[in-house]
């Protein structure tokens, strides 16, 4: 994964953390790689890239920092399940991802996204065999959430055939 694709989701991150839920105290800790074929959390929240960027993020966090942002959101404890608990996560993720996918078209990578999807518990996969996933810790007053970036770049010809899927082929 090319690193000019992990400034933006940090950036984007650190920015609609702070902006969007309210969260005074937002920083990133140091990036790492790793494999993952499932979910590392107990909500999770999936989106898709495609364009001259293809893959997955994932936003993974721990239920009292969902709830967290839950609250700061909507002004409202909700349980994990209500549809406007779902609806302030995935605002979140898209607004991160969009944010992020915004900053990649200005350097030249246009993409889109796909609608978010949250993903409740650990273990639940996401690819038929391991990714290289960078992992990115956003460290807040509330608790931590993790970006789980797998993306690449798609070169010209592959993009106009439309020959790969929204993990960009990652799954190999």
């Amino acid at each position: 994964m090319k690193v000019e694709f992990l400034n933006p989701f940090v950036y984007a991150g650190l920015k609609v953390l702070a902006s969007e839920a309210g969260l005074k105290s937002v920083v990133s800790d140091k990036p790492q790689m790793r494999k993952a074929i499932a979910t590392l959390h107990a909500v999770n929240v999936v989106i898709g890239v495609m364009g001259s960027v293809q893959g997955l993020v994932v936003y993974g966090m721990e239920l009292h920092m969902a709830k967290g942002i839950i609250r700061a959101m909507t002004g409202q404890d909700f349980p994990i399940t209500d549809p406007m608990a779902e609806s302030a996560l995935g605002e979140l993720a898209n607004l991160i991802t969009g944010y992020a996918s915004g900053t990649l078209e200005q350097a030249g990578w246009p993409s889109r996204i796909s609608p978010p999807r949250i993903v409740r518990g650990t273990g639940v996969r996401f690819a038929n065999s391991a990714i290289n996933m960078l992992t990115v810790p956003i460290i807040t007053e509330l608790g931590q959430i993790t970006i789980y970036l797998a993306l690449r770049e798609v070169h010209p010809a592959a993009r106009a055939t439309g020959s790969e899927g929204p993990t960009g082929g990652m799954t190999g």
